[in-house]
This record gives C-alpha cells, sequence and structure tokens, in this order.
C-alpha cells in the first residue's frame, strides 16, 4: 500500500457544525479563491435525520486569495473550519473566510511544519478575525 502526499500547498478543511446551506456559502468563498479538489457540481447534503455531519475539501491555497470579488455571505448557523496545512497557506485560507465573513479563531496547534486552526464563522464579513 502506498501513501500519497498532498502537495506543500494543499490546505486540508473540514466544516462541521452547519447545516448543508451553510456548508455550500463556505465551500463556493473558498472555491471562488483557491483550486479545490471538488467538481463544480459537488455540493454538499445532508447525510440523514439526526445524524451529525461534516464536509471536506482540499484547496490549494499557495497564494493570496484571487480576489475574485465573492460578497459577503449569509449563514444560517455558525459553522466551525478546521483548516490543516503549511503556515501560509492556512493564514492565506483565513483570509479568503475572512473576506466573506466574521472569523473567530478558536485555536491554533503549530508543528515543525504544518498548522491546524479552528475557526468559527457568522455572517458578515469582518475584515478582520477576533479570537474568542
Amino acid at each position: 500500500m502506498s501513501v500519497q502526499q498532498m502537495p506543500a500547498s494543499m490546505v486540508h478543511v473540514m466544516l462541521g457544525d452547519c447545516s448543508a446551506a451553510d456548508a455550500r456559502s463556505v465551500l463556493a468563498v473558498l472555491s471562488d479563491a483557491f483550486e479545490a479538489d471538488r467538481e463544480a457540481g459537488d455540493e454538499p447534503r445532508e447525510s440523514g435525520a439526526g445524524r451529525p455531519t461534516v464536509w471536506t475539501a482540499d484547496f490549494d491555497a499557495s497564494g493570496v486569495p484571487s480576489g475574485r470579488g465573492m460578497p459577503a455571505a449569509e449563514l444560517s448557523g455558525q459553522p466551525t473550519v478546521e483548516a490543516q496545512g503549511g503556515p501560509c497557506e492556512v493564514r492565506h485560507l483565513r483570509e479568503a473566510l475572512g473576506d466573506a465573513f466574521t472569523v473567530h479563531e478558536l485555536g491554533v496547534e503549530a508543528g515543525d511544519q504544518e498548522v491546524q486552526m479552528k475557526l468559527r464563522l457568522e455572517s458578515g464579513a469582518a475584515h478582520e478575525t477576533r479570537p474568542v
């Protein structure tokens, strides 16, 4: 069995504590800013009644967000986002989210070459990250 390594520029994103509609909004913002591993028609769907769902995607966040003008997005809840990747790439991803949502930083764990960041999002762009 071989182990495939992701390119260093990839950031693995997990979305939870949200509806499929909120997951679509968050993934649309990130897909607008970065190259994603998801197909254009691959939209989040609920998994079943009463079952928690986590949506995942990988984004090539090697450059600054493309800034294609994604407007601030409305959310019905406060989804959590966990991002794991290189420090610069995770920062780029957080900046893209900050252009569309209010971002609350819940925690950061840093390793030798990787960072894991947990965020909570709210509707409306704050253009800043607020620690909680």
